[in-house]
């Protein structure tokens, strides 16, 4: 999400209100090539009196490049790394060593319309060590929804709800070749959220307001334990959660994901999204939905089980990537609902 700081049009503390109206427990600030100091904490927001904890983070991309590709969100940083911005593997490495997370944004992009069809994929692939990749980026979404001209930017731009779909399939199939490496990539989801206006002959219209972003895509996180009073304890909890995993990306447009679940057993283990299972005998994975949805199982990039309710059972014998998907009808269309993080079953 971007502020004044960069390129978005709300204040930090616009942005952290609208993120409280929108239900949100945490946010992380992530403008471009800008670190700012004195904004981490807990945040009351005073319309709805909702305690949100701000996190700080950097979108950061070499500035050199033209286009400027290769942006890296760098989460939980507490100093200015844009300098470094040219060397992605460093770039990487100091991230991590300072105890941050790095996830490639909107790695693979689609044009929109005039301004917006210019890209801005990650190309620089010979790296290693970061933590995963931006599975779903809104307003990547969106602009591709608008490339048309007149229809679908004057409808979108009216009717919001019509235009979020899906993860592309190509971001889709790109992780599933990655977690074919045999490492451990996780998938975040974010609203990329500006608040911007455009004008399209006579019309002008802000597309798309951060709380409706915030209402959207988001990160869904496992915690064993509520989030910390004390601003470290809880950037840790956060911190834990997504680097192992433990966590889904859900669209809360149609109705919210919250209480989505898929678990694993094999002998005695017990595995949550993220975590590994070694073989003990046949491994039984668990979908439970608080809604009824369409379910898919994915293992190594292929559906091998699929079935339409809140629940999906499946016993195997084979090792492999295990992931799921759900998607869900809303403004009669189906779309994506919940991406979950894989079990990794050895």
């Amino acid at each position: 999400m971007h502020t004044v700081a960069s390129d978005g049009t709300g204040t930090h503390d616009e942005v952290a209100s609208a993120a409280a109206r929108a239900g949100l427990d945490f946010i992380v600030y992530t403008d471009h090539n800008i670190w700012v100091d004195g904004i981490k904490g807990w945040y009351r927001d005073p319309a709805t009196g909702r305690d949100l904890l701000r996190l700080m983070g950097q979108e950061i991309n070499d500035q050199a490049l033209e286009p400027e590709l290769n942006h890296m969100l760098c989460h939980f940083v507490s100093r200015d790394l844009n300098g470094i911005a040219s060397d992605p593997q460093r770039l990487i490495d100091d991230v991590m060593q300072s105890g941050g997370l790095t996830f490639l944004a909107h790695p693979l992009e689609r044009p929109g319309l005039r301004a917006a069809s210019q890209t801005y994929p990650w190309i620089t692939w010979d790296i290693d060590g970061y933590t995963g990749i931006e599975l779903w980026n809104a307003m990547t979404d969106v602009k591709w929804r608008l490339r048309t001209l007149w229809f679908r930017a004057v409808l979108g731009a009216y009717i919001p709800n019509w235009v979020l779909s899906a993860p592309f399939p190509e971001v889709l199939a790109k992780w599933d070749e990655l977690l074919a490496t045999g490492r451990q990539v996780v998938a975040i989801g974010g609203s990329d959220a500006h608040a911007m206006s455009f004008s399209l002959g006579p019309f002008t219209r802000m597309v798309y307001s951060y709380e409706f972003l915030f209402r959207a895509v988001n990160t869904h996180i496992f915690i064993s334990e509520p989030l910390a009073s004390d601003i470290d304890a809880a950037r840790r909890q956060i911190y834990n959660a997504l680097s192992a995993g433990h966590c889904f990306i859900g669209n809360s447009q149609a109705i919210s994901p919250r209480g989505f679940e898929f678990f694993g057993t094999s002998g005695a283990q017990k595995a949550i999204m993220g975590d590994g299972l070694t073989l003990d005998g046949a491994v039984e994975l668990c979908v439970a939905s608080p809604h009824p949805a369409h379910l898919r199982l994915i293992k190594d990039g292929r559906c091998i089980a699929e079935e339409f309710g809140r629940e999906l059972q499946w016993h195997s014998q084979e090792p492999g990537v295990y992931r799921v998907e759900a998607y869900r009808r809303y403004w009669g269309e189906v779309r994506g609902w919940v991406f979950t993080n894989p079990i990794y079953v050895r």
